[in-house]
């Protein structure tokens, strides 16, 4: 992805490609997700500044997480919170806290290290293997930027390595271990249900006298945050292909230069078993997994069934449990060693074992499609689009630069750039600093916005990279300051916030008092039906728990008391502000250490040392803080 530089000295435009680095977003760190520094500071610890730039992103970050977690329902006054904002600034102290101290200390990631850790990572796989595309496409919807990923994994993989390095100083013992089994290895059998704040909002009447009292309380909470309405100018590769005519020669070029783009290739459905290698392992270890595969290749090819030695004997135990099947692979899309083997065999037959870094691989191949030709009517309109690109991306470059300058070196109007590229210049709607319609949308539009340069100084922003095929320059038109909204403006907003604290405070109020007579012995599915209530299983296995409300309950459910022989545990909590599960916990099977394997003790082992550690970073990080100089500018969060 192409980053838009400023060469403010030159006035020219710079590029540069960024790489691929990045891990999961399934944490609650806070990273500097952009670059530019600017003026305004809400806080410091010991001299380090944290800028506003930083602290609206981390406000964005967590706001877009408890969404994630609670839903649409989730009080949107929360967000305005002095409270919320007050967290959000504590962490990015304590997180700044850390990261310098580690820094200081010579705790590095390296980018190796980096692209080791991203390429490892199972949920960016495809087949087992590293997917670019599934990997983009899940920091897309992640709502964030490689450039965040990249500089908060770098900061997270640091503490790791902390947290490992304190771990590994302390020792476990297997009683330890065994305890430790039980309850990670636990199933708890239990159903649930949820009360739903939106079914207690009726006939809700909120007096006068609450919403004034209300107001008063809170005068800060009620508030039209500052917005800005902007000029802007956009390049796009889009805009400008729409210009473009293609002849028909230009595509019979094209056709005919690039033979191999147009061959459908080839396939293979194959399966196979894999007998793993550790990476340390010796050369008689090595020869022992080697015997086995033979093993292996002669009794299918004796014939057994090979979805039954599979499911037995293969270590990826994704594709065992589908009898050894993998699937349709292409070139390209498996390790050179397994892959190369593959095309070389004929269908049906079972392969001598293939050694990759994964271990041996013995081969079924299953069966084989073969390669064809697409005609030239059949990729007319694709070769027709790209050639379109092509020339537009070319003059998107080339403009690019031109535009950067012009903008820069004209500073006091978009009208000369607008001129050079025979576009007109748009106005945006009103935006504020968190959200937007239309040009606004883009968080960085929003940042430049409401940067000093535009904001300030009344100068046409630097080029604005939406994505890589959309530049944006924006100006000033007009600019709305933060204003105290008076009581009839913001009633509205006081009315809603009182009529949902009453509706939650309802809704929690019928929960305790079903959970009240479930525990009186009330029956639990005619209490259900009465209420128009669904009962819902909790999944057993909590390695299966992929609904945000599943992983919730379950967390209420793994904290209950365990119930005594015949018996039944019921229990209630609110678990958002939107919702109140009740479960009913029918029993607890805990892990048995007898069943745990070797590699199960030694995770086990891996899980304590890696929670004393952290326990121990957490104690860590509050010394830090007790010695620190931290100051809040609380007007300005």
């Amino acid at each position: 992805m192409l980053i838009t530089i400023r060469e403010k000295a030159s006035g020219v435009i710079g590029w540069t490609v960024a790489g691929v680095i990045i891990l999961v977003f399934a944490v609650w760190g806070i990273g500097s997700y952009f670059e530019g520094v600017s003026e305004i500071i809400v806080a410091t610890a010991d001299k380090i500044e944290i800028n506003q730039q930083t602290y609206q992103q981390a406000m964005s970050d967590r706001r877009r997480r408890l969404v994630q977690m609670m839903g649409r329902n989730v009080d949107a006054e929360l967000f305005s919170s002095t409270a919320f904002k007050r967290q959000v600034v504590e962490e990015l102290i304590d997180t700044t806290l850390q990261n310098e101290t580690l820094h200081a200390s010579g705790f590095r990631i390296s980018d190796a290290q980096l692209a080791a850790l991203i390429q490892n990572t199972a949920v960016f796989h495809t087949d087992g293997q590293f997917d670019r595309d599934r990997y983009e496409l899940l920091v897309q919807n992640a709502g964030m930027t490689i450039q965040g990923y990249e500089s908060y994994q770098r900061q997270q993989g640091v503490v790791d390595q902390l947290v490992r390095g304190l771990g590994q100083s302390a020792i476990v013992s297997g009683n330890s271990i065994d305890k430790a089994w039980k309850l990670l290895d636990q199933r708890r059998i239990a159903s649930y249900t949820t009360l739903e704040f939106d079914n207690f909002l009726d006939d809700i009447q909120v007096s006068e006298a609450a919403i004034e009292k209300e107001y008063q309380a809170n005068l800060d909470g009620y508030f039209e945050p500052a917005s800005i309405q902007v000029d802007y100018l956009k390049l796009s590769v889009e805009d400008l292909g729409a210009k473009l005519d293609v002849d028909e020669a230009d595509i019979l070029r094209m056709y005919e230069d690039n033979p191999d783009r147009y061959r459908q290739p080839g396939s293979r459905s194959v399966s196979h078993i894999l007998l793993s290698v550790s990476p340390d392992a010796v050369d008689a270890q090595i020869d022992q997994v080697r015997r086995s595969a033979s093993e292996i290749v002669a009794r299918a090819r004796g014939g057994e069934s090979f979805a039954s030695l599979a499911e037995v004997n293969s270590d990826d135990k994704g594709s065992a449990k589908r009898g050894g099947e993998l699937g349709v692979i292409r070139p390209g899309t498996m390790v050179k060693p397994f892959e190369d083997a593959v095309f070389e065999m004929v269908e049906g037959e079972i392969s001598e074992p293939v050694r990759t870094q994964y271990g041996f691989h013995v081969i079924r191949l299953d069966r084989i499609t073969e390669s064809t030709v697409q005609s030239l009517d059949q990729v007319r309109s694709e070769i027709k689009a790209e050639v379109r690109r092509l020339r537009a991306e070319e003059q998107f470059n080339e403009l690019a630069e031109i535009l950067g300058s012009t903008v820069f070196e004209q500073p006091d109007s978009l009208e000369p750039a607008a001129d050079y590229l025979g576009v007109k210049v748009m106005r945006s709607e009103w935006f504020t600093q968190d959200a937007g319609t239309g040009i606004a949308e883009f968080q960085g539009v929003r940042d430049a916005a409401f940067g000093n340069e535009v904001l300030i100084d009344g100068l046409n922003s630097e080029l604005i990279e939406i994505d890589q095929d959309n530049l944006v320059a924006v100006r000033k038109v007009d600019y709305r300051a933060r204003r105290q909204l008076d009581l009839d403006e913001a009633r509205p907003e006081l009315e809603k916030r009182l009529r949902a604290v009453e509706a939650s405070d309802r809704m929690e109020k019928a929960g305790e008092d079903l959970v009240a007579r479930l525990k009186s012995g009330a029956d639990w599915d005619e209490l259900l039906i009465a209420h128009k209530l669904a009962r819902v299983r909790l999944p057993e296995a909590t390695e299966t728990l992929l609904e945000p409300l599943e992983q919730v309950v379950a967390r209420v459910v793994y904290a209950a008391l365990v119930p005594l022989s015949g018996q039944i545990v019921y229990g209630g909590e609110r678990i958002s502000p939107a919702r109140y599960a009740i479960y009913r916990l029918e029993r607890v099977e805990f892990g048995d250490p007898a069943n745990a394997s070797k590699e199960d003790r030694l995770g086990v082992e891996k899980v304590l040392l890696s929670r004393w550690g952290g326990e121990m970073v957490i104690g860590w990080r509050q010394g830090l803080r007790q010695v620190a100089k931290v100051q809040i500018h609380e007007e300005l969060l």
